[in-house]
């Protein structure tokens, strides 16, 4: 080996050690919810084509972004240029999910069948098939998802995606039938303070969503809860809180009348 290339590769080496304890840095900010700084360096590491690392930082960066859009943009960076990274199956998930938010089921399904087509060992299968399921059912082909989320159980028994199944498939709920006067919402905040509740149910009416505050008297104290969506029974909730959660938007199911 000639001299110019031992010194090529003493030189390449500390490099690639920088460039890894670079990202290794973001994800620790990101990991310890430092997101501003983390964004910044994930920033500067897609600014070198060549970085190893690079389809990390794109999904990472759609994991930060706080628009659907934006993270949409990162997520296909990653799939289009980058389809043999790790993190290609999972972005194709990602999206996924964003279309679920959005009520684009039949987005979400194509998305869904192309990632189990593609990455057919996926490591991510169980909540690929969760998501399916929940898509099908929610696009109104509760047939195939059902059949997806069974398939689901069967494959997965211990997997978490499997006992949220549980909850969706019809005769599994653990609730009955409700009087007709009686619905089923997703709870997504309490508040002491009016105004708080009123302000989020805003927010929440201008991504699109059915919002209503409820005021509860609990143990003498007076409560504001808001409440997204209103469904005639428990599985259709259920089902919807999932939808919510693939958002960021975290809720429990109550029960309203």
């Amino acid at each position: 080996m000639s001299k110019y290339r031992y010194i090529f590769i003493a030189c390449l080496i500390p490099l690639c050690f920088a460039m890894s304890q670079d990202i290794n840095e973001a994800i620790r900010l990101f990991n310890t919810s430092q997101f501003e700084k983390a964004n910044e360096i994930f920033m500067e590491i897609v600014k070198d084509p060549n970085n190893p690392r690079i389809a990390e930082a794109y999904y990472y960066m759609g994991r930060l972004s706080i628009k659907p859009d934006t993270a949409l943009m990162y997520y296909n960076q990653i799939i289009n240029s980058y389809p043999q990274s790790r993190f290609a199956d999972i972005s194709h998930l990602e999206i996924a999910k964003i279309n679920i938010a959005r009520k684009k089921y039949q987005n979400s399904i194509v998305t869904l069948n192309e990632l189990m087509r593609k990455y057919p060992d996926t490591e991510h299968k169980d909540e690929v098939l969760f998501w399916l399921g929940v898509s099908y059912i929610s696009a109104g082909m509760e047939e195939q998802g059902v059949a997806t989320l069974k398939d689901l159980r069967t494959t997965f028994p211990q997997s978490m995606w499997s006992e949220r199944a549980l909850t969706i498939i019809p005769g599994n709920g653990s609730g009955t039938p409700p009087p007709s006067e009686e619905y089923y919402t997703v709870q997504v905040g309490s508040y002491r303070n009016k105004s708080n509740a009123n302000n989020y149910a805003a927010q929440m009416r201008e991504k699109g969503y059915e919002v209503q505050v409820v005021e509860a008297l609990v143990k003498g104290n007076t409560y504001f809860r808001v409440w997204v969506g209103k469904y005639p029974t428990i599985e259709e909730a259920k089902a919807f809180s999932l939808t919510l959660e693939s958002a960021g938007i975290k809720g429990n199911v109550v029960k309203g009348n």
